[in-house]
């Protein structure tokens, strides 16, 4: 069960939990997967439909919302900030954000202890009153904005306060981490860091390419965040930043989260535990200082209750938005890290904070670090 302590994860989305409870479970998904795909829907409308029918369970059950409500306390997570976008083909980032913003909203509408968060004093308020807050964030502010700055504000309006400039691949702003060019911050996405600046928005850099970052966060008057990375000192992945660029973080009084993807944390290692969390943890403490660390698991949607019918499709989907195809193919995607296999285990992360760091520290890393951070960047 959550206290009224902030405990803040940056995640995906919904957790996959959510969904199969509203199935009844995860063969009764897998069933109805199969029974789409049958009728001539394709894997990434299926995608789309499972989640349209929590929507609507959310909506009309008030025993099925508990439930739901039942997942986040089990996982001790009061505080999530979550992706809106969709799967389906043929749509716009920018139309997919906007489908997955109504669905967000319609939970929010529907549920009185689940809440959209856009200050760190909301966030504070939620927490203290044992309820869930969302903070929404935008993962690709190129794709969203389609070349308008206009957009960051229609965004902002909405809710989103966490602005990552790229994904994986080159945008108007800047390059992504996995983009061969290995160019810097584009005019247009210092107009971008601008307009999140004078909003009160945060930059976010977690996929950004090396130089894309050093150069937002030298650029950017406010700090800057990297949400869920990890620390390639540790393990050698394009997903993880520089000790050059998380000290450049730390000069710019930044923040930097930690993922728990077994393929990005332990890319060339064998059944990892949460132990190397702990050896990226300390790692990024060295240079930022402890107080300016966190989790960002990234968890949703890849545990092990992803459904199976849907993990090849979700490979390939992952390859389309510019990760790896060999990397993607050599670990298994839906895979735990350690006995941290689903996000119900979620406390498992606490035990092990707490076995190694201080309490100060690990209240720190749970959540104040963040909420510290993004109090210094508006």
């Amino acid at each position: 069960m959550a206290d009224d302590r902030p405990v803040f994860d940056y995640t995906s989305s919904a957790p996959w939990a959510q969904a199969i409870k509203s199935y009844g479970s995860t063969e009764d998904v897998n069933r109805a997967i199969r029974e789409m795909v049958s009728d001539g829907k394709t894997k990434d409308e299926a995608w789309e439909a499972i989640w349209d029918h929590e929507v609507r369970r959310f909506e009309a059950d008030s025993e099925f919302r508990e439930g739901v409500r039942e997942i986040y306390e089990e996982a001790g997570v009061n505080l999530l900030s979550v992706t809106p976008w969709t799967h389906e083909s043929g749509v716009s980032e920018r139309a997919g954000q906007r489908r997955d913003l109504a669905r967000w909203q319609s939970r929010f509408d529907s549920a009185d202890w689940l809440h959209k968060v856009t200050s760190p004093t909301e966030a504070r308020r939620v927490a203290a009153d044992g309820d869930t807050g969302i903070i929404l964030n935008t993962q690709n502010v190129g794709a969203a904005i389609e070349g308008s700055l206009d957009r960051i504000d229609v965004l902002y309006n909405e809710g989103v306060r966490l602005f990552q400039l790229t994904y994986n691949y080159q945008n108007l702003l800047g390059t992504g981490c996995n983009d061969p060019s290995e160019g810097g911050l584009s005019t247009f996405g210092r107009s971008a860091i601008d307009r999140i600046n004078e909003l009160g928005g945060v930059v976010d850099v977690s996929h950004c390419g090396k130089q894309t970052t050093l150069d937002a966060i030298e650029y950017s008057s406010k700090p800057v965040a990297v949400t869920h990375a990890t620390c390639q000192s540790v393990s050698q992945h394009y997903r993880g930043k520089s000790d050059e660029e998380i000290e450049a973080l730390a000069d710019a009084d930044g923040y930097m989260g930690i993922v728990t993807l077994p393929w990005f944390i332990a890319p060339d290692r064998e059944d990892p535990t949460l132990d190397v969390l702990i050896e990226h943890l300390d790692h990024a403490s060295a240079i930022l200082g402890p107080d300016n660390v966190g989790l960002g698991t990234d968890f949703y949607p890849a545990d092990e209750l992803f459904p199976q019918e849907l993990l090849e499709y979700y490979k390939e989907h992952i390859v389309r938005l510019g990760f790896d195809r060999e990397k993607v193919e050599a670990r298994d995607i839906a895979a735990g890290l350690g006995d941290f296999k689903t996000y119900q285990d979620w406390p498992l992360l606490r035990a092990r904070l707490e076995e190694h760091f201080s309490d100060v520290v690990v209240d720190g890393v749970l959540g104040e670090n963040f909420l510290r951070f993004w109090e210094r960047s508006i």
